[in-house]
């Protein structure tokens, strides 16, 4: 049942009488008629100067950008998705609903009452979709239901009170508020502008709702990735609704915040990595900023030179991160994006940058390879290890990370794998932000490749607290970049315990929700060797060096999770495809090997996330687990890409401060290492 209530809340009378600047050409005569009431001449009015200034022309100097979060169906063209649109069959974070005679923008069709599926309808992506089919056949039919959908959206979303925070309420959280500003609604004005369905009063519920978007953002506005769409949505306010009064002071003041954001949630160089460290919130900063950028050339405003050079930088991440295939680490809330399609997005603004050059070259020219291979991002305590950069090479990644400022992962010193063309050790990846049961796994350690303690995920949300000053601090990470090898070690001493999504985004402090519910009775540091160049013919591959402290004998729960089709164990050694693991744990008294795929009880566990990244679309993943009971222990792994693998067994002591271990070889060989040759001198 739809419950229409007759909006926007803001009055003809405050509207025409206070907050319109009455000193623009063709707006002179408001004060008069709105003094007497004559809010129908208003309005002809407002309809007038809006039609004679608004400049479509000059909007549509900016190319087209398909909305984010915009589903559709499999090989649903960009005309059938606005046929199905004029239906009102409506899809939102995957999940499709066909509605009736109206849209009710409070409606949860999910099986679970997933919040982000009416959060994301109300960010309008469809009607930009109706509103470029408009623009390119020009029928009516597309103008009259976007109306349609216009009126019912301003009727029911009432704009909220003063108090009420940014994150609250069904339609007007300010992300959402800040994406209709900045991307969906300015697109769909200046197409429909000159369409009969834009009628004096559908203009003026339109510019009044415009006003209590920019009224919100100003006062409710967030922090994160969040503040920065708000923001760039304020300053598209300003500029193009000059009529308001306050137009200037929006504008003045998201430009502040937005210059301000740059310094306060982006690295320092040569990092440049947004502090929630996650691949996709990265790109969601990025591209507000490119959109800024390119808005403002075609509306002349003047940018500080630190926009670009910053974003350039921030994009350099993107190659620094980047797999064999061309794809990005899952990293936290993140996603396998492609940074080819990312960068081609973008290069045009870099023409100078020669990593952009290099990987949107699909020849990848050896004048424009990156000089690095290997690289450590101090800050943000992220290590990338590569021999090079061939489809075919070897790449390593190991999170060092401080925990972030938001969409985090119980996840410090967990190591991913690419090779052979293949990403051989991997995770779950991210999931849709639900309370579900695959949601906790995916944000748990038990989702990654690192180590449980007594049945128990690292548990940093109880306990972190990000500072401001803390931008400009390097993460605890030691590391070593030479041609033969990589060497990187971490350590994790933030206590373990049982991670619950439900309290993952809660605006309040957690730590009443688990206080006393810590262990930290453990410490976990983990060494990982590279070894680039081996000697003895082997394939380049990895060796985990995990030392255990405390003071309590504990079970230490080993994962790897290996996306393989055949995964074979013999004795303590697992074949997963092109993997191989082998450890010195030898001792079946003490130690044991499983795989898992697929479970849901007693806990989930061995699943990752579908193509589709929508809820319930989730996949078995053979999760490798080795357990021990130990104190304090040191435990040697070796990670071997190979469909063929020459080292047969692994000898170190157990001892943590032994630095020396043995590989055995096929050939009854016996390679001797010592750590402390690799460590940083």
């Amino acid at each position: 049942m739809i419950n229409e209530i007759i909006g926007p809340k803001l009055t003809d009378a405050r509207f025409f009488g206070e907050l319109i600047d009455c000193s623009l050409p063709g707006l002179e005569e408001i004060p008069k008629a709105a003094a007497v009431g004559d809010y129908v001449k208003c309005r002809k009015m407002l309809g007038a100067y809006v039609r004679a200034t608004l400049e479509p022309d000059k909007f549509f100097k900016l190319p087209y950008e398909r909305s984010e979060n915009l589903f559709t169906f499999k090989g649903e063209t960009e005309e059938e998705a606005a046929e199905r649109i004029s239906k009102l069959h409506l899809i939102s974070c995957g999940t499709p609903y066909q509605f009736k005679e109206k849209v009710d923008w409070f409606h949860n069709p999910t099986y679970n009452q997933y919040k982000e599926w009416t959060w994301q309808l109300n960010r309008c992506h469809e009607w930009k979709v109706l509103a470029y089919q408009y623009r390119m056949t020009g029928d009516e039919k597309y103008a009259k239901v976007f109306v349609q959908m216009f009126d019912s959206w301003v009727k029911q979303a009432i704009a909220p009170e003063d108090d009420v925070k940014g994150g609250e309420t069904i339609c007007w959280r300010t992300i959402e508020c800040g994406i209709r500003m900045n991307s969906n609604w300015p697109y769909v004005l200046f197409a429909f502008i000159n369409s009969p369905y834009m009628t004096d009063d559908i203009l003026t519920d339109w510019y009044k709702s415009v006003w209590e978007h920019g009224h919100r953002l100003r006062m409710n506005h967030r922090n994160g990735n969040w503040l920065i769409m708000e923001m760039y949505g304020l300053v598209k306010i300003g500029v193009l609704y000059p009529l308001y009064k306050q137009s200037g002071e929006w504008f003045d003041y998201a430009m502040r915040m937005l210059q301000q954001e740059l310094e306060r949630q982006v690295y320092p160089e040569p990092d440049c990595f947004q502090v929630e460290l996650t691949t996709a919130y990265h790109n969601a900063v990025i591209s507000e900023y490119m959109g800024l950028i390119r808005f403002a050339k075609v509306y002349e405003i003047s940018l500080p030179e630190m926009f670009l050079s910053r974003v350039e930088k921030m994009l350099e991440v993107y190659v620094k991160l980047m797999r064999p295939d061309g794809l990005l680490p899952d990293i936290n809330d993140g996603m396998d994006m492609s940074v080819g399609s990312i960068i081609a997005n973008h290069k045009e603004l870099f023409p100078k940058n020669r990593y952009f050059q290099w990987v949107c070259d699909e020849s990848k020219a050896d004048e424009y390879k990156p000089e690095f291979t290997s690289v450590a991002m101090e800050y943000a305590g992220m290590m990338i290890m590569r021999n090079g950069w061939g489809e075919k090479d070897t790449w390593g990644f190991l999170d060092v990370a401080p925990f972030g400022t938001g969409h985090q992962h119980e996840d410090k010193l967990n190591l991913m794998i690419h090779a052979k063309g293949k990403n051989i050790l991997t995770e779950c990846g991210n999931y849709a932000y639900d309370g579900s049961e695959m949601r906790k796994y995916a944000i748990s350690s038990r989702s990654h490749n690192t180590i449980r303690v007594n049945g128990m995920d690292q548990y940093r949300r109880g306990s972190y607290h990000w500072r401001d000053e803390d931008i400009n601090k390097k993460a605890l990470m030691e590391y070593r970049i030479e041609d033969e090898f990589d060497y990187v070690t971490g350590m994790y001493d933030e206590g373990y315990g049982n991670c619950d999504a439900d309290t993952a985004f809660k605006d309040k402090e957690i730590n009443d929700i688990v206080e006393g519910s810590i262990y930290s009775g453990v410490k976990h540091q983990r060494t990982v060797l590279f070894l680039k160049k081996p000697k003895a013919n082997l394939e380049p591959y990895f060796v985990v060096i995990d030392r255990l402290y405390s003071g309590d004998r504990n079970e230490y729960e080993f994962l790897w999770h290996v996306d393989a089709e055949n995964v074979v164990v013999s004795g303590m050694h697992v074949k997963a495809d092109f993997l191989h693991i082998l450890n010195n744990l030898t001792d079946v008294k003490t130690a044991g090997v499983s795989v898992v795929s697929g479970q849901q009880t007693p806990e989930w566990q061995g699943w990752k996330k579908g193509a589709s990244g929508i809820q319930g679309d989730d996949l078995h993943l053979p999760t490798v687990h080795y357990t021990t009971y130990a104190d304090t222990t040191r435990v040697v792994t070796v990670l071997y890409p190979g469909e063929a693998c020459p080292i047969i067994a692994v000898e170190a002591d157990h001892d943590v401060e032994s630095t020396s271990f043995a590989l055995i070889m096929d050939n009854g060989e016996c390679m001797e290492f010592d750590e402390a040759v690799f460590a940083p001198k």
